[in-house]
């Protein structure tokens, strides 16, 4: 009975029911419309990053949430599902340009993040993200990205886990 409290057994209880959820949530996402990490990095980088102002001078675009006045702020792991990537949003935080959270996303890759309660949880390409801050985890998924002339919008929608 030792070996099924032990996470790194694979044989263990703890291995087996993670692998199981891991595979059922694999499989959700085929059919769901919540982007994952490497996709919603494949959108942003077909976007242009720049746009030219009325005075004919060439600025970065920002990114701004599809709802109220609100921006993205920072990478975290999900209160929902600790293995799951959430953004969170502020209408004070500084405008962020498309060239900076571009490059935010892309350093996710890879990199561990710690859990609510605890844990670390390595986010990758295949990682499902959401818009939730600290301490939340409403079913608010990133489904697309909308470039206008000098921002892009990231679209959301609710999303079941």
């Amino acid at each position: 009975m030792v070996g099924d409290m032990d996470e790194n057994n694979p044989f263990g209880l703890q291995s087996i029911m993670r692998n199981k959820i891991q595979a059922d949530r694999a499989e959700q996402m085929k059919t769901s419309s919540q982007l994952t990490l490497g996709e919603l990095i494949l959108k942003i980088e077909q976007v242009s990053p720049t746009y030219i102002n009325h005075k004919e001078k060439e600025e970065d675009k920002i990114v701004k949430y599809d709802f109220g006045y609100f921006k993205p702020t920072f990478l975290m792991s999900w209160r929902g599902a600790y293995c799951e990537l959430a953004i969170g949003y502020s209408e004070e935080e500084k405008d962020k340009t498309v060239k900076d959270f571009l490059k935010e996303l892309k350093e996710a890759i890879g990199k561990t993040y710690q859990g609510y309660k605890g844990g670390d949880f390595v986010m990758g390409k295949n990682t499902p993200i959401w818009v939730a801050n600290y301490g939340e985890y409403p079913d608010t998924a990133i489904i697309d990205v909308l470039e206008q002339e000098w921002k892009i919008i990231l679209i959301t929608a609710y999303t079941e886990y």
